[in-house]
């Protein structure tokens, strides 16, 4: 069947595309303003996603559904793909796929009512009310425990054998008596009600009327229902604070953000009602991030979900939200307040923790490189070099290289530079030298200088920082850098960046950005002082050598590249100094003699 041709003959109006496979199965199902447009995009020459070639690959026969508005075409698509659950459609894993548990209000009959009912579920397969989920089981179950307790709700099951006392719950005051018919249906439908409130974060409303009824039960001095009002405003105290208030304000909205790497892509979202978390949810795509992926996903979700909240704030606008907004009633837009941004960058690194775990990258180093490069205010850094320069008053000059990917020190990737004598003391020329060496070698195709760094440190401040600027334009590269300013103790306080107008930006706003910015300046200074010792006392042994008649400078060179050591020179043979240019063997003797003696 030509597809292409079959697809070129839709009318141009709104509508929904169904694909079939050979077997006829439906594999696919999306919705088009112009149906004609975006079907036979399908069927053209032309890039598409690794997912969208593997779709047009299994696509058999495709049939359309004409509708009279793009809203009625996004309904009937979510009526469709709720009904098929076609293989290629994006798949929300709310279930055991993602591992967190939800909390199931139902009713169950119970005598002659039919009363509340909590338990834990990993999927939304049955009838009543979830909420969640909740990040851990055993929270799920103690929230449960909770709300048993300040309901008196019945835990003995409806089969469970009793006395004429009631169940021992009963007895013990812990149930309301469900059992024996001690509760009218009128009540248990409140309970049922106010539970809802509680689990929708809206908590503070059922506290003000048991409070109410709690004194009213005092004044009449019925002091059992006081006593016992009184259990219940406690209980809803503490499932207040175990739902964890994130904000002052009164919020009720949904935070969707999302993080991505080379093959997949999460979304996260942070669930708010009243200033309360009242649950998480997070999925995980084997693909990259898209307009269109985050447009299924609020599509998916949104579909399956009765309670909406009073706003959905997601990172930016998209040429859809005013389509989703028609069916949901312009509750999706950006945030303006700082408060909701907040929120939403919470959103935003828990994708991005999420997505390390699923990838099996959990060290600390990836998320510290997400950090420092949020603190720092550059995307996609991954390959960090910072340099030290160490000498004393211009002797032994050295500049040290130290090499940090995804938050790890790659140690083979060091690199020392020797850098010659200049006029002056001054470190901004030294730096210039051994970055501009660095590049330089690069560009030339070394491989032992390759890769290029993401991103360039220089364990200084605003001199140091323009002369490698000035080396990375002389090799016609295009290098971000920032400097490490010190406080009096030596120790990194702030970043200092290229840009003269943006102010220096204190570490310790960040413990975990400080503490790695740290440890970077700690290891170029070792690496770097340390070959500048090994220089020093190479040059103090080789002084040693030029004592003695007969040994210049060149000669002591010529020794130390042959024999690496004053000791090792003393301990070879005249033979073997013999084979080192210049040395004759009443020479060797002598070099020998001058070594024992000096021992």
């Amino acid at each position: 069947m030509d597809l292409l041709k079959k697809a070129l003959e839709l009318p141009e109006k709104p509508g929904v595309y169904i694909m079939h496979n050979a077997e006829g199965r439906i594999i696919y199902v999306g919705k088009a303003k112009i149906l004609r447009n975006r079907v036979t995009s399908y069927f053209r020459n032309g890039e598409h996603t690794p997912k969208t070639e593997k779709l047009v690959s299994e696509v058999a026969d495709f049939d359309v559904i004409i509708c009279e508005s793009e809203l009625d075409a996004l309904l009937t698509e979510c009526s469709l793909i709720r009904h098929h659950a076609p293989f290629y459609n994006i798949k929300l894993k709310q279930g055991k796929g993602s591992g967190y548990p939800y909390i199931r209000l139902y009713k169950e009959k119970i005598g002659d009512i039919y009363a509340p009912m909590l338990e834990t579920s990993f999927q939304k397969t049955s009838e009543g009310k979830y909420f969640g989920p909740f990040i851990s089981r055993f929270n799920a179950k103690n929230l449960i425990t909770l709300l048993s307790d300040a309901f008196k709700l019945p835990r003995c099951g409806k089969n469970s054998a009793r006395t004429g006392k009631g169940c021992i719950e009963r007895q013990m005051s812990k149930c309301a008596g469900w059992c024996m018919g001690e509760v009218t249906q009128e009540e248990s439908d409140r309970v049922y009600e106010n539970i809802i409130s509680v689990m929708s974060g809206d908590a503070d409303e059922l506290y003000r009327k048991t409070k109410e009824e709690m004194e009213e039960a005092s004044q009449k001095l019925e002091f059992e229902k006081a006593a016992e009002l009184r259990d219940v405003l406690r209980s809803v105290s503490v499932i207040t604070e175990k739902q964890r208030p994130m904000v002052s304000q009164k919020r009720n909205a949904d935070y969707i953000a999302w993080g991505e790497t080379e093959g997949h892509c999460a979304v996260f979202m942070l669930r708010i009602r009243n200033g309360y978390v009242i649950g998480e949810n997070c999925n995980i795509f084997s693909e990259k991030m898209s307009s269109d992926l985050l447009r299924e996903y609020v599509e998916r979700f949104y579909t399956e979900e009765t309670l909406l909240p009073t706003r959905i704030y997601l990172e930016e606008k998209h040429d859809w939200m005013p389509l989703i907004n028609e069916w949901l009633g312009g509750i999706v837009t950006t945030p303006s307040f700082d408060s909701d941004k907040t929120l939403l960058s919470v959103s935003k690194k828990n994708a991005e923790e999420r997505l390390l775990q699923y990838e099996g990258r959990t060290k600390k180093g990836q998320r510290i490189q997400r950090l420092f490069n949020r603190f720092v205010g550059f995307d996609n850094v991954h390959r960090i070099e910072i340099y030290d320069i160490s000498h004393i008053a211009g002797e032994e000059t050295v500049c040290g290289m130290v090499v940090s990917v995804d938050g790890n020190f790659e140690k083979k990737s060091y690199r020392r530079l020797k850098i010659g004598k200049m006029e002056g003391y001054d470190d901004t020329a030294y730096m210039y030298e051994a970055i501009c060496r660095r590049l330089a070698r690069f560009c030339n195709g070394d491989e032992k200088f390759a890769p290029a760094p993401d991103l360039i440190v220089c364990d200084g401040g605003r001199g140091q920082i323009n002369a490698a600027l000035r080396a990375v334009s002389d090799n016609g590269l295009s290098i971000p850098v920032i400097g490490f300013k010190k406080d009096s103790k030596h120790r990194t306080k702030a970043v200092s960046f290229a840009d003269p107008f943006v102010p220096d930006k204190l570490l310790s706003s960040e413990p975990e950005v400080f503490a790695f910015c740290g440890r970077l300046q700690e290891e170029v200074h070792r690496y770097a002082i340390e070959y500048h010792r090994n220089l020093r006392d190479r040059l103090t042994q080789q002084t040693r050598l030029t004592q003695i008649d007969g040994i210049g400078k060149k000669r002591a060179k010529d020794l130390f590249l042959k024999f690496k050591s004053v000791e090792k020179i003393a301990e070879a043979d005249i033979e073997e100094l013999c084979t080192v240019k210049g040395i004759s063997p009443a020479l060797a003797e002598r070099i020998k003699a001058e070594l024992s003696t000096a021992d």
